[in-house]
């Protein structure tokens, strides 16, 4: 993520638990300002911790969700990009909608939201393969809802799509695919196998697409949108 903080923006981390990402890029980035929000009081505590035992004067944690109206209000229009990390999957429904749009609030008239978040579609490619191999499905934990293309047409509403960075199919095809079917019993993840290919991953090896549920997405704010499309007309009546 760091490649994608400019010299002296003011950056958001949504969902940011312990604070770990936004601790590393302030440490690197002294000239940048970070906020990072999280709703559980004990993560953001920790994260706070980790503030003080560093210096870091330039990163601040606030308790908050990522749906609240002090977010919207209290924040608006202060931020050059936001990002959040697997954050969107764990709201359900038309929550995310709403989360969407106070991050639509809170960025400057053509900020940056950088989406790291999991989507549906890769999966099912995943488990089409597998089911033909007699592989058992790979469900999505109960506590997760991915994303899918449905939603990013209503996201698309407020942002214009910059660039989608799909940086992880070749280990999940090698992974969820041709290890799970070599392995007898569980599959272990840390066999040489999958270590090859996050190395190969790392180099930038791109032999297959389209198989890594998830992705990075750059979106732009496109400013003086009003919510009322009918993506948002639907969650602003319930």
């Amino acid at each position: 993520l760091e490649k994608f903080v400019n010299d002296g923006e003011v950056i958001c981390d949504l969902g940011c638990g312990n604070g770990r990402t936004i601790i590393e890029l302030a440490k690197k980035k002294q000239n940048n300002i970070f906020y990072g929000f999280d709703f559980v009081e004990e993560m953001v505590d920790v994260a706070n911790e980790q503030k003080e035992k560093f210096g870091l004067r330039n990163v601040f944690f606030y308790v908050m969700s990522v749906c609240s109206e002090d977010l919207k209000v209290n924040f608006s229009s202060m931020f050059d990009k936001v990002m959040t990390k697997r954050l969107l999957i764990n709201l359900k429904g038309d929550i995310k909608l709403k989360a969407v749009k106070n991050i639509y609030s809170i960025l400057k008239d053509y900020g940056i939201y950088i989406m790291v978040e999991c989507f549906i579609e890769p999966l099912a490619k995943i488990n089409s393969i597998r089911k033909k191999l007699n592989l058992s499905e790979i469900k999505v934990k109960k506590f997760n809802q991915y994303l899918s293309k449905d939603i990013m047409k209503q996201i698309e509403v407020l942002f214009e799509v910059k660039k989608q960075i799909d940086f992880e199919s070749f280990y999940y095809f090698i992974s969820r695919i041709f290890n799970a079917y070599l392995s007898t019993g569980e599959p272990d993840y840390m066999n040489p196998i999958n270590k090859l290919a996050i190395e190969l991953t790392k180099t930038g090896v791109r032999l297959v697409e389209d198989y890594s549920p998830e992705k990075i997405i750059i979106l732009q704010k496109l400013p003086n949108k009003n919510f009322r499309s009918k993506a948002y007309e639907s969650t602003n009546s319930k």
